[in-house]
């Protein structure tokens, strides 16, 4: 993909700097040898806290640099912005509902028809990266991969005037899949369901036909745990969890954890009406002047993408919780703070000892938060606009996945989906850090079948690259 050899001396050096980074970390290493030496699809993955999104965005920050950036897309909106990148909908112009490959097909062959049809522009960018990348594959359902595939392969061929790439994955293009399979699907219905069961055995991206058709890549995993990496015996619970070895021992540690709710601690639920009911509670008990800020949304912005409310409820000494990622002051998904003053155009923060101002232009000698102007790309095809801060008494476990907490309280007695409780838990860095309101059985611990058939037909018998890393780092001293 990377093909380092040809770079010049600066650039190897900067690959050098990526590789030191690294050395402690082999997995890591030869993800990027991988990304060297390889041009298949490449499956990254890796428990929770294992580093995947911060190893995904120094990569990306390295071809920036050499001039090769790649095409970075996210499965959701909230991936999309926590790495710099668009959603896969947004991209391939495939709207928000749920569009299957063979709706696609008549309206490429009919030119006149300009639905499915990618901008010029966007049909250079799949020709010029060197790969693209797609964070949190968890997310995606099965038609919208095989609808992606189409795509790729349909203007990629078309491009090059070579037809021969309709028959290649992706139309030839790397693809590197990010993502922990142990984390939760998409929110789904009955209905959608049934509609997916015309065409596959479930919604899950790997049970499309792009995926079936054995699709050539490897696959890397990241063992290296950072998130718990100070509370060892913690990290062993959770990989019980993950090998269903979960013993009547750890249950009796993990439910050492039941108590009240921790009234510095967000609280995490399995269901969104509980966590709204908490919120509303909270901000209503706080005295004081309520200011309302509403959202400002431009065509069919979908509400799914949200990673904040339309309408945000705010007092001063509120609790609230940053909603997007910005390395520029250290701030991540997650951080939490506390209001401590509010006007319309600007919110101050309390973060720790430090008051930060939330604003929507950057002003002089002020350390920005972030910014209220919330764009996913540059080529709009939605606007939504809005404070990215969120009421942070309580959020939905599905919400929460990307984020860390120092300490957090959960409720898990009404786990509906398979890996609910493990996604809950491993937001914690610590076992100290989490308080239970109930006590967690085994039931509650539990994955979905398909992740089970998942892991014993890809992940178990996919063959993995050598791990020859020390030789291959030699060449870059």
């Amino acid at each position: 993909m990377l093909h380092i050899k040809d770079l010049g001396d600066e650039h190897k050096e900067s690959y050098k700097i990526l590789l030191d980074k690294r050395k402690n970390n082999p997995d890591a290493l030869h993800f990027l040898k991988s990304l060297d030496e390889t041009d298949d699809c490449c499956f990254l993955t890796g428990k929770a806290g294992t580093g995947k999104s911060t190893l995904i965005k120094d990569i990306i920050e390295f071809c920036k640099e050499i001039g090769q950036s790649p095409l970075v897309l996210g499965s959701t909106g909230i991936s999309a912005l926590n790495i710099g990148g668009q959603t896969v909908h947004s991209f391939f112009s495939l709207g928000i509902e749920n569009v299957f490959p063979k709706e696609i097909r008549p309206y490429l062959l009919d030119k006149k028809n300009k639905k499915f049809k990618l901008k010029k522009s966007k049909v250079q960018t799949l020709v010029n990266v060197p790969f693209v990348i797609i964070d949190e594959i968890g997310m995606v359902n099965a038609n919208t991969i095989d609808s992606v595939n189409l795509l790729m392969k349909y203007y990629l061929a078309e491009a090059a005037g070579d037809d021969t790439l309709i028959k290649k994955p992706f139309g030839g293009k790397p693809v590197i899949f990010v993502w922990d399979v142990f984390q939760l699907p998409p929110v789904s219905n009955q209905e959608r369901k049934e509609k997916f069961g015309d065409y596959y055995a479930s919604e899950r991206f790997f049970d499309s036909m792009t995926f079936k058709k054995n699709l050539p890549y490897s696959i890397i995993e990241l063992k290296k745990n950072y998130r718990q990496e100070y509370d060892t015996s913690f990290w062993e619970m959770l990989d019980a969890i993950r090998n269903e070895t979960v013993s009547e021992h750890h249950l009796s540690l993990f439910n050492k954890q039941v108590g009240e709710a921790h009234t510095d601690a967000i609280l995490l639920s399995t269901h969104r009406g509980r966590v709204d009911d908490i919120n509303n509670k909270k901000i209503s008990e706080l005295p004081g002047k309520e200011y309302i800020y509403e959202s400002d949304t431009e065509w069919r912005f979908p509400d799914s993408m949200k990673k904040t409310d339309d309408v945000l409820r705010l007092k001063k000494w509120a609790k609230v919780m940053m909603v997007t990622n910005d390395p520029r002051w250290k701030r991540i998904n997650g951080t939490m703070g506390v209001i401590e003053n509010l006007g319309e155009e600007y919110i101050d923060v309390l973060i720790g000892d430090e008051v930060i101002m939330v604003t929507s232009e950057t002003r002089a000698n002020k350390e920005i938060l972030v910014s209220r102007k919330w764009k996913i790309t540059e080529n709009i095809l939605w606007s939504y606009e809005q404070f990215p801060l969120k009421l942070a008494y309580a959020i939905t476990i599905h919400k929460s996945q990307g984020m860390t907490f120092d300490a957090c309280t959960l409720d898990l007695s009404n786990t509906f989906t398979g890996g609910q409780a493990y996604t809950a838990l491993s937001r914690s860095k610590t076992l100290s850090g989490i308080t239970l309101l109930n006590k967690i059985e085994k039931k509650h611990l539990f994955f979905s079948p398909s992740i089970k058939i998942f892991i014993k037909e890809f992940l178990t018998t996919k063959p993995i690259p050598a791990k020859n890393i020390s030789e291959y780092i030699k060449h870059f001293d």
